[in-house]
C-alpha cells in the first residue's frame, strides 16, 4: 500500500508545479489515511522531490520542475484563499508590463506575511473595502505559462495601479505598460473606481484615460461623470517634493518635465 501511494505521490509531483496541502491531500492516495498521505509528502520534501514555500504551500522539484523558478503567478494565486494576482504582477500576467519585477503582488482577504521563493518576493495587498461581489466581477482568468490563474481585470488593474503607483513599479513603468492594452472600458474602470470613493483616484483615472485617448477612445459621458465626482480641492499624482504642473481639467498635479508622449508609446 505504501509503495503504491509513493508512486501516486510522484505522479502528482510530476504534474503539479505548485500546490497547496489541501490539493495534495484531495488528489493523492485516497485509500490511505490523512496521516499517511501527509507523511508521504514530508518524505518527498526530505528527499528533495518537493519543497515547502510557506505554511500549506509547496512546489514540485522533479521532472520538468526540477531546480527551476516556479510559475510565480501560480504561487501568488495559491498563497491564500481567494488570492488574485494584482498591480504590476497583473500587468505582467496580461502581457503588457514594460519591465519584469522581482516582487510579485497579489490581493487576498487573508493576511499573509511576505515570503520569498528563489529570488522572488511575494507581497500580499489587502483588497479595497468594497463588496466581495464587485471584487469578483473584476477578476478574470489569464493563461500564464501552462495554467490559468485569477488576475485582476484590465480595468481593475488600471484603477488599483493608479491608486498606489508604487505597486505598479512607478509612474513611468505604469504608463509605458498601459499602452499594451489596446482596449480599455472607461465605463467599467469608472464603475470600479467610483466604488472606492476616492476623488484622488477619480482624478488620476480621468487624466490617464485622456492621456491614452487616441488608443482607448473613452466615452465623454463617463469622463464628465468623473469630473462631477471631484471636489473643490486639488489632487496629486507623484511625489509632493518633485516639480509638478497643474492639470486644471482634473484639478490634478502631475510630474513636470516628463516625456508623457514617449511613455504612452511604450
Amino acid at each position: 500500500m505504501n509503495t503504491n501511494t509513493g508512486l501516486t505521490t510522484l505522479r502528482f509531483l510530476e504534474s503539479h508545479e505548485v500546490f497547496t496541502l489541501d490539493d495534495f491531500m484531495e488528489a493523492v492516495g485516497q485509500g490511505t489515511s490523512e496521516r499517511t498521505r501527509y507523511a508521504n509528502l514530508c518524505n518527498a520534501v526530505r528527499r528533495g522531490q518537493a519543497y515547502r514555500i510557506r505554511r500549506g504551500l509547496y512546489a514540485s522539484n522533479i521532472g520538468a520542475y526540477r531546480d527551476r523558478v516556479p510559475n510565480v503567478a501560480l504561487v501568488a494565486s495559491k498563497a491564500a484563499p481567494d488570492a488574485v494576482v494584482s498591480h504590476h504582477s497583473a500587468l505582467e500576467a496580461h502581457g503588457v508590463a514594460h519591465s519584469p519585477l522581482r516582487t510579485v503582488y497579489f490581493t487576498a482577504p487573508t493576511k499573509v506575511s511576505d515570503f520569498e521563493v528563489r529570488g522572488y518576493r511575494f507581497h500580499r495587498v489587502a483588497p479595497p473595502d468594497v463588496s466581495p461581489e464587485l471584487l469578483c466581477e473584476f477578476v478574470t482568468r489569464v493563461r500564464v505559462g501552462d495554467v490559468l490563474v485569477p488576475v485582476t481585470s484590465r480595468e481593475r488593474t488600471l484603477v488599483e495601479c493608479l491608486a498606489n503607483v508604487k505597486l505598479a513599479g512607478g509612474l513611468e513603468e505604469l504608463l509605458r505598460s498601459l499602452g499594451g492594452f489596446t482596449t480599455m472600458s472607461a465605463d467599467r474602470a469608472w464603475r470600479y473606481a467610483a466604488a472606492l470613493g476616492s476623488p484622488t483616484v477619480a482624478a488620476r483615472l480621468g487624466w490617464t484615460l485622456e492621456l491614452f485617448g487616441d488608443l482607448w477612445e473613452p466615452d465623454a459621458r463617463v469622463l464628465d461623470e468623473m469630473r462631477a465626482f471631484l471636489g473643490r480641492g486639488t489632487y496629486r499624482l507623484g511625489d509632493v517634493r518633485s516639480p509638478s504642473r497643474f492639470v486644471s481639467r482634473w484639478r490634478l498635479y502631475v510630474p513636470d518635465g516628463v516625456p508623457y508622449e514617449d511613455w504612452v508609446r511604450g
